[in-house]
């Protein structure tokens, strides 16, 4: 039985029913088998009512564990001849989790940069098991720079939502799991996102950490939060480890101006503030107000442009036979507004709007979001560009200077 690491306690059990002789091949320092929220109390339940021995704990431990705890006395052999990845690679694995017991028959032929890490800027970019910040950064900047094709790349992750979110980014072009599902997998090149502001036990895991780590041949990149990290320690020590052997570690140039919002920058963000007008209660619409003004003063092609701020939608609106009855209402409403108005002051025409969307607010499947859908209509129907500004978005300032190159040149 091959990686018997990942194999429950039962389904080993009934195979072994079937076998006279067994050798059982499995890694203690990667990840066992995943049990579910929705199964764990069932199997402890189980357990309980017939007093299971500890040994054979289905839900605490997987049948390796068992077979080691229930055979103390059978015959082990170590393999410890490692002839997948590059040795800088590997060492750290075996130095960290292995006690220095591998024998690493691959060649060190003075590759530069085999393994290596990127920090974002500092903030609070993660947002629950997602992190957008992470996903520029691997798109941008160290896809990019990889000297191996998409075939030969993985992108691994310890969460299933940062999976789907780094998918959609990348097209499909590459291949993107969680570290489990890459478990027994390889690639030339390997890319981890942690997607932790504050890395969590769960991704500073020794097992997951091996596994992720051991999934690349020839290059091993590490995408990490630019925060001070002091309650995690593995992956710390995969830093450093970085560091120690002249590898790279590269700060992320990617930020955005909703970056000031974060505690880290609180200076900061009252001295650009203490520059501009306040016209909102919300600090990410003076800071998008702040960047416009700045936008617009330093273009000459943009110098007969004016901002308004909460411009009201239903003053926009000539023919409102357009318009369908819920719509209708919406537009209607006096409370209805656009975050902010560019505007040629010599015509007064519209030229752009733009919204700024804190995520936590405007996400998918929030009320605001089927209104936010909403106005997005009833600005197309009438010919209005739209640029809506995401707070955990990036580039705002090329975003918009972009767009309105786009739209009057």
């Amino acid at each position: 039985m091959d990686e018997a690491s990942q194999i429950s306690v039962e389904m080993g059990a009934l195979v072994l029913m079937c076998a006279r002789n067994a050798v059982i091949v499995g890694d203690s320092m990667q990840l066992p088998n995943v049990i579910t929220d929705a199964d764990r109390p069932r199997l402890q339940a189980i357990g309980a009512k017939h007093a299971v021995d500890a040994r054979y704990n289905c839900a605490g431990i997987s049948f390796l564990e068992s077979v080691c705890q229930v055979l103390p006395n059978a015959p082990q052999t170590l393999l410890r001849e490692h002839y997948r990845c590059h040795p800088k690679i590997i060492n750290f694995c075996n130095q960290k989790f292995y006690g220095g017991q591998l024998a690493i028959m691959t060649e060190d032929r003075g590759e530069a940069d085999v393994i290596s890490a990127w920090r974002t800027v500092p903030g609070n970019h993660a947002r629950g098991q997602f992190n957008q910040r992470e996903i520029e950064v691997v798109a941008r900047e160290v896809l990019p720079n990889l000297p191996y094709d998409s075939a030969e790349t993985g992108v691994i992750t310890p969460y299933n939502e940062q999976v789907s979110a780094l998918s959609n980014r990348l097209g499909g072009n590459i291949d993107v799991a969680t570290v489990h599902k890459f478990q027994g997998r390889e690639k030339d090149a390997i890319v981890m996102s942690t997607v932790d502001d504050t890395i969590k036990t769960f991704v500073d895991d020794p097992n997951l950490l091996n596994v992720a780590v051991s999934r690349a041949k020839r290059k091993f990149c590490l995408v990490v939060s630019g925060n001070e990290q002091t309650e995690s320690r593995h992956i710390p020590d995969l830093i450093a480890y970085i560091a120690y052997n002249n590898c790279t570690i590269t700060q992320s140039r990617i930020c955005s101006v909703f970056d000031l919002l974060y505690e880290q920058y609180a200076k900061a963000r009252q001295a650009f503030l203490k520059k501009h007008l306040r016209i909102s209660r919300f600090d990410s619409e003076n800071l998008t107000f702040g960047l416009l003004e700045k936008i617009l003063a330093e273009d000459a092609h943009f110098c007969h442009l004016g901002i308004i701020c909460h411009q009201p939608l239903w003053q926009l609106i000539r023919d409102w036979s357009l318009l369908d009855d819920d719509e209708r209402r919406y537009a209607s409403n006096r409370a209805t507004h656009l975050d902010f108005l560019i505007y040629n002051r010599v015509s007064k025409q519209p030229v752009l709007a733009i919204e700024t969307d804190g995520y936590k607010f405007h996400k998918q499947g929030t009320r605001q979001a089927e209104r936010d859908e909403k106005k997005d209509r009833i600005l197309a129907q009438y010919g209005l560009p739209l640029l809506r500004l995401s707070t955990i978005g990036t580039d705002e300032k090329a975003k918009i200077r972009a767009r309105l190159h786009e739209i009057l040149i």
